[in-house]
């Protein structure tokens, strides 16, 4: 007789590491993942300030200073001052960053149906159903444990994920939480 519980952690495991194995293919964005990281927070919250980009992307203000010169001397994102307060930089795409912003959407979401391609649409409900079920009762696990014992979420990072839930299952709702980044560019079921 198998052990079921060793199989689901295992299979869980592999798809982790087969994940690792076949990265999206990035070769028609010639920069690195923090400046797309960049540009997807400003797409989702135009006109935000430097300060709310920082707690968003948990970098320190000199790192984000670096990142959004550079954004800007590529011509991706404007920044103005604020008018109200003229401490408050204020920092939006440009048409170009916009453009890049939705090729890199739709890039994702090829990269996506190409992954999840061997699922029906049935069998891709199923399946997020079944990561959030598991994925919830691991994090109740991990909020038992003593506060020494507990590994806290990556800093910067939408992780762990949230899967779209059903809206008539019996699948709990998910927990309200600030989201680092917009929900359209997780993976969607």
């Amino acid at each position: 007789m198998m052990n079921r519980e060793n199989d689901v952690i295992l299979a869980a495991l592999k798809l982790s590491r087969a994940m690792r194995r076949c990265p999206p293919d990035r070769r028609d964005f010639a920069f690195p993942p923090a400046a797309g990281r960049l540009l997807e927070c400003v797409a989702a919250n135009s006109n935000v300030s430097s300060r709310e980009l920082c707690e968003m992307l948990d970098v320190r203000p000199s790192s984000l200073s670096e990142m959004l010169a550079r954004a800007e001397s590529e011509g991706w994102v404007t920044r103005t001052v604020d008018e109200e307060d003229r401490r408050i930089q204020r920092v939006a795409l440009s048409e170009k960053g916009r453009e890049i912003v939705t090729r890199m959407r739709e890039a994702r979401e090829a990269d996506y149906a190409k992954k999840t391609a061997c699922f029906s649409e049935e069998e891709k409900a199923a399946f997020c159903a079944l990561c959030n079920r598991l994925s919830d009762h691991i994090e109740s696990l991990a909020s038992d444990l003593p506060e020494s014992m507990r590994r806290p979420p990556r800093p910067g990072h939408p992780f762990p994920p949230e899967f779209p839930r059903e809206k008539d299952g019996d699948d709990p709702a998910p927990k309200p939480r600030k989201p680092l980044f917009p929900g359209d560019i997780r993976i969607k079921c």
